[in-house]
């Protein structure tokens, strides 16, 4: 049995943003089922849409991507998911993602893409995903708090079921050796 303060279940970009975002006195144990390379995080081309321009505004972003939507999406989540994009970029920048910058190296390099009607994707070439994926691995390598175990498959949630609430205590978790542990 294995213990941890967090146990989070995968490897690829959210798994480690989440992993990057908690307190540091919080030892974090990911586990991936392979190589930690082996995700469809860094698969990723195109970039991220965010307004970073002042010609741009969060309307039209969110007119933008109501239109893409077919006017299904909920206004509301649209409109406070991209709120958070300028913030998310920057938080991006400050773990080591090298977005492309304007030929001066003044201000990000933006394109249009897709629905959008305004310079607003911020991006790395057209491998995007891939960069962002090496800086948080990078990132989280760097953290000595954080632990990355490849080859570590969870193969069942272990909970706990009252009345009013089930709780997640851990996962029955296959080793590299084929032998299963809880953690």
């Amino acid at each position: 049995t294995r213990s941890t303060d967090v146990l989070i279940i995968g490897a690829g970009l959210a798994a480690m943003a989440t992993a990057l975002s908690l307190p540091e006195h919080l030892q974090i144990d990911m586990l991936c089922k392979g190589n930690v390379h082996e995700c469809a995080s860094a698969w990723a081309q195109g970039g991220i849409a965010a307004v970073l321009d002042p010609a741009d505004s969060i309307e039209v972003h969110v007119n933008d991507t109501l239109i893409a939507g077919a006017h299904i999406n909920n206004k509301d989540a649209v409109r406070d998911i991209l709120a958070q994009a300028p913030a998310a970029i920057a938080w991006l920048i400050e773990q080591g993602v090298a977005f492309d910058l304007q030929d001066d190296g003044s201000t990000l390099h933006l394109t249009r893409e897709g629905g959008h009607s305004q310079r607003r994707i911020a991006h790395v070439k057209d491998r995007t995903g891939l960069a962002v994926h090496e800086a948080l691995l990078r990132a989280c390598r760097a953290r000595t708090h954080i632990r990355i175990h490849e080859s570590h498959a969870a193969i069942q949630l272990l909970h706990s079921q009252t009345d009013s609430a089930s709780t997640c205590f851990g996962a029955w978790v296959r080793l590299p050796d084929g032998r299963v542990t809880t953690w």
